[in-house]
């Protein structure tokens, strides 16, 4: 699966450069954001795992056609950013570009990565990464010292005012409390503690999205009445989904990451749960409640959550306009610095 994401109209108003941004996945809120201020063309690339390679050949033919004076990759996987890296020194010719990596935790964590993504980084004209922790670790462990960008706050505007009946998430019930737990089923989301939450608050019912497919055998078979397994859902009704529960729970085990899923909760202005890492708490610093991951501290968040749902969504409201403005300040800067 292929597409491109042009952004033209940003484009002419704020440069002269063609800056494309190449992302193997099927989609990034992240870089939407970014390639919008930036007028960028976003070129989103997935195949299975399988046919990977394929997305090498892909990948060439992009920046071959469009010849891009700025070349923007998110990694992981790291291999994107390495395919366009062999493009600038052996096909672009005397037109090289400037070859921007937008790194996640993902890239430099897995051992087979970290050899490979320390030659690509070293190679790149500029790294940038989504917060000071993340700085820190490829300071000490690569000698290189990244920009810090954190995610944009998503619009959803147009996505969710153009929605229709059958883009509607049905909940079981309105007259319960509602939870939505955002998942992929990744090694650093700590599940069972979610399971065995659940499984004491039989009157709260929790809906956990992600592809079933990738969730272990353990989870599969513990089957709770207050537990919906959403499945991978289109975006639009993953988003209706999200705006229509009381509170939404992002959990990660990784100190240094942030959460994409925590962005989509203050961009739908809704109370929301996550681990309690430096990071999430210096990003999300208004309508949350951090847990320990455990099953007795996300209980008492929940329980906190239900009796001030109403502050907590007037403070993700005054967070959303916060970060917006702070966001717009430091793509400013940075687009003039890659320029």
């Amino acid at each position: 699966m292929e597409g491109n994401i042009n952004n033209k109209k940003s484009m002419t108003k704020r440069n002269s450069k063609k800056i494309v941004f190449l992302v193997w996945d099927r989609q990034s809120i992240r870089a939407l954001g970014i390639t919008k201020y930036l007028g960028a063309t976003l070129y989103l690339l997935y195949t299975s795992r399988i046919k990977h390679p394929i997305l090498f050949i892909r990948t060439l033919r992009i920046l071959v056609k469009d010849r891009p004076d700025i070349v923007i990759c998110q990694s992981p996987p790291v291999t994107c950013a390495m395919i366009s890296t062999v493009y600038k020194y052996l096909f672009a010719g005397r037109k090289k570009p400037k070859i921007i990596i937008d790194i996640h935790t993902g890239a430099i964590t897995k051992p087979w990565s970290r050899t490979v993504s320390r030659l690509v980084m070293r190679l790149a004209t500029h790294t940038i990464v989504t917060n000071k922790e993340l700085q820190n670790y490829i300071i000490q462990k690569y000698r290189l010292n990244p920009l810090v960008l954190e995610d944009s706050i998503p619009d959803f505007k147009e996505i969710l005012s153009t929605k229709n009946k059958e883009a509607e998430f049905k909940l079981l019930s309105k007259d319960t409390f509602n939870i939505a737990v955002i998942s992929s089923f990744a090694y650093d989301e700590p599940l069972q503690a979610v399971f065995d939450t659940a499984s004491i608050l039989p009157e709260f019912q929790f809906y956990i999205t992600g592809d079933k497919t990738k969730m272990d055998k353990k989870f599969q078979d513990r089957k709770l009445d207050n537990v919906i397994m959403t499945g991978l859902l289109e975006y639009n009704l993953y988003l209706d989904l999200l705006q229509k529960v009381d509170a939404i729970i992002d959990l990660t085990t990784d100190d240094k990451t942030t959460l994409s899923g925590a962005y989509e909760a203050v961009a739908l202005e809704q109370p929301l749960i996550v681990s309690d890492w430096m990071p999430l708490r210096r990003n999300f610093y208004k309508g949350t409640i951090y847990v320990n991951n455990s099953s007795k501290d996300i209980r008492e968040a929940i329980m906190i959550v239900r009796s001030k749902k109403e502050e907590l969504s007037r403070q993700m409201h005054q967070l959303k306009v916060e970060k917006i403005e702070k966001w717009n300040d430091a793509i400013s800067n940075i687009y003039h610095l890659i320029n």
